[in-house]
C-alpha cells in the first residue's frame, strides 16, 4: 500500500468543506514524473527553490565532471544517478515546500490507490460548513421622490450653496 501526506492551505479554515476541496495528497516515494520531466516538473509544482539547487547541482556535477575528464557516457551516468536521487526525493521535497508556504499538514493517508487514501483520510475527521451569517434584511425605501435634507437647500451637484458661492 501506498502512503501520502495530506496537506491543507493556510488560507483556509481547518476542518470545512473549502479546506477539504483545496486539500492536496503528495504521495511517498518514487516521482516517475519528476524523473522524466526533471525541471519541467519543478517549475510545475511551483518548487522554484528546489529547482534552483537542482540546477546549482547540475551544474556542479558538470563542472567536476570535466574537471577530472569523464568522457560523455560516464557523464550521463552521473547525470542519470542524479535524476534518480532526485526522482526518489522529489515528492518529500514537495511537502517540504508545501510546509515552507505554511500549508497545514493534516496527516498520512494510505491506501492502494489514491481514491482509496482520500475515502480512508476524510472519512475519520469531522468536516462542517460554517454558517454564513444571514445579511440584515433590506429596508425598502418608500416610493417616489424624498425630501431634501436640511442644509442642502435643494441643490443637487457638488456646489455647497446655490449661485455657486464659495465656502
Amino acid at each position: 500500500m501506498a502512503s501520502w501526506y495530506v496537506f491543507e492551505p493556510a488560507a483556509t479554515v481547518p476542518d470545512t468543506v473549502d479546506a477539504a476541496k483545496k486539500a492536496v495528497f503528495v504521495k511517498d516515494g518514487f516521482s516517475i514524473g519528476a524523473f522524466l520531466f526533471g525541471p519541467l516538473w519543478l517549475l510545475w509544482r511551483r518548487m522554484w527553490l528546489v529547482f534552483l539547487f537542482w540546477l546549482l547541482a547540475e551544474i556542479v556535477l558538470l563542472l567536476i565532471a570535466r574537471a577530472l575528464h569523464f568522457d560523455e557516457r560516464l557523464q550521463g551516468i552521473v547525470s542519470l544517478l542524479f535524476s534518480i536521487c532526485v526522482s526518489l526525493e522529489a515528492n518529500a521535497l514537495r511537502a517540504w515546500t508545501l510546509r515552507r508556504k505554511s500549508w497545514r499538514f493534516m496527516g498520512i493517508a494510505v491506501g492502494h490507490k489514491l481514491d482509496e487514501a482520500e475515502q480512508r483520510h476524510f472519512a475519520t475527521r469531522t468536516i462542517i460548513e460554517p454558517q454564513r451569517p444571514t445579511p440584515p434584511p433590506a429596508r425598502s425605501l418608500p416610493p417616489g421622490p424624498t425630501r431634501p435634507h436640511e442644509g442642502h437647500g435643494g441643490v443637487l451637484g457638488v456646489f455647497p450653496e446655490p449661485q455657486g458661492m464659495r465656502p
